[in-house]
């Protein structure tokens, strides 16, 4: 099967045989400039598919290309929104800052996907309850806060806000690893 063909040294038929539509190879039996790569070859040399496709409207009659469902998963992202919902359900902090800081380090997202899963995700929770509470403060909605209570109400409302924090910020890595890598 991988073994070339003793003709054609350079061939990149599977055992020598001929394609059906192979009109647009020359005589020395080299390809034309525009035909697809292999998929290993397409991957080193790092050609998209697109490009490909774009060159060569036109496939090969025997060659299927399996295309994942998905990515896979990055250990690391995995252990991270792990460590979110495990720290969210059971109310530890050091599994909380575990997985925010393996989010913040991980090498799969961007440099920008890793500040908003472990900093702009929680801020912006803990940016609403800095909001609700100015909006109880003024009187504008909920029940208005006593003077001198604005300290133990934001005390209060802190551990019910980090864990919807912490669910968002895992849930936005699930987001972002089921995207393919580049």
């Amino acid at each position: 099967m991988w073994d070339r063909p003793e003709g054609d040294p350079l061939s990149l038929k599977k055992d020598g045989a001929e394609a059906e539509g192979a009109q647009g190879a020359d005589e020395d039996g080299a390809d034309p400039a525009g035909r697809r790569l292999p998929r290993l070859v397409r991957r080193v040399l790092g050609r998209r598919r697109g490009a490909a496709a774009a060159a060569a409207p036109v496939a090969d009659a025997g060659e299927t290309v399996v295309v994942p469902a998905r990515a896979p998963l990055s250990p690391v992202l995995m252990l991270a929104v792990l460590l979110l919902v495990a720290g969210a359900a059971l109310g530890s902090w050091l599994a909380l800052a575990g997985g925010w800081g393996l989010a913040y380090v991980s090498r799969r997202l961007t440099r920008t996907e890793a500040k908003i899963a472990a900093l702009g995700v929680p801020g912006t929770v803990v940016g609403g309850l800095v909001v609700w509470l100015w909006g109880r403060f003024d009187g504008r909605w909920g029940e208005p806060i006593a003077q001198g209570r604005l300290g133990q109400e934001m005390l209060d409302g802190l551990p019910g806000v980090v864990r919807v924090a912490a669910v968002a910020s895992a849930l936005f890595l699930v987001w972002r690893m089921r995207r393919v890598p580049r």
